[in-house]
């Protein structure tokens, strides 16, 4: 991979590399490390490497999220099903949209099956399914066939993991439409991280803050208001804290880029390290 990159690097005629940003693959680390070796020996290794490997930000984004998936799993694999049992027939298709007319539901928007890999677009279903909620209760009892498709049928690839997983209940509806809603600060941040016709960089240590306030005050409240997002909200903090846990495991390049940006400086990173760490724990 390495020598690969350096055949496009030489194509492009470009031999100035600050940094590489890459996603969290073991071989990734790998390649990056190789590529240093390689830029030692050019001469145009800057800070010999330190700082060359930037994880990407969008990618621990979603390994975070995916983590805290885990903990609403059932509610979610159930709404999955629903979806994918009505879509895989176009009678049943028309059969739903007769049940939006029914409850004066006027719209032309279509259940939309995930990607289960991809939390973003598991975030999209279940917001869709939202706007579906009441949608579906007539649909059950016009079609048995969904019902027996939630409580006796394990998908065809065999890659489910939950298999049988009941029927669609009004406490997983509950529960997806709370987690929509706690997605959607984590949609709308990797879409703005993930932005190719502006700058980005300056904005990441700030978007990790917010993050980790954001975890930080659901944690925190777990016993007083909402233990679904609560125990959500501790899983992905584990995740959360194994690339930025500590100051240390941070790239130094998103500090600096934050300090550049007139915006912010100094004063901005210093707040945002004691909101993350503490006085006395964001020591750089």
């Amino acid at each position: 991979m390495a020598n690969e990159i350096m055949k496009c690097l030489r194509d492009w005629g470009l031999d100035k590399i600050f940094t590489i940003t890459v996603d969290n693959a073991s071989s990734n680390d790998v390649t990056v490390k190789e590529l240093s070796k390689i830029f030692t020996k050019w001469g145009i290794n800057f800070m010999n490497g330190e700082h060359l490997h930037v994880r990407c930000m969008a990618h621990i984004l979603n390994l975070v999220v995916q983590d805290g998936l885990k903990v609403s799993a059932v509610s979610i694999e159930r709404v999955r099903k629903a979806v994918k049992y009505i879509r895989l027939s176009p009678a049943r298709c028309k059969r739903f949209q007769e049940c939006c007319e029914d409850v004066d539901i006027n719209c032309k928007k279509s259940l939309c099956l995930d990607v289960s890999t991809r939390w973003n677009f598991t975030y999209l279903m279940l917001n869709r399914a939202i706007e579906f909620e009441n949608v579906f209760s007539s649909y059950a009892a016009r079609d048995i066939g969904l019902l027996h498709y939630l409580q006796f049928v394990e998908d065809e690839d065999g890659k489910d993991e939950h298999g049988v997983v009941g029927a669609l209940l009004s406490d997983d509806l509950d529960n997806v439409r709370k987690i929509a809603n706690f997605l959607q600060t984590f949609y709308d941040l990797t879409r703005e991280v993930s932005g190719s016709h502006y700058v980005t960089a300056n904005s990441h240590f700030l978007k990790i803050c917010e993050v980790s306030c954001y975890l930080k005050q659901l944690i925190s409240s777990e016993e007083d208001n909402d233990d679904l997002l609560g125990k959500i909200a501790s899983n992905m903090r584990e995740k959360f804290d194994k690339y930025w846990g500590t100051p240390k495991k941070m790239n130094k390049m998103i500090f600096i880029s934050c300090v550049l940006d007139p915006r912010h400086k100094f004063v901005s990173v210093g707040f945002a390290l004691q909101m993350m760490f503490g006085k006395e724990g964001w020591v750089i």
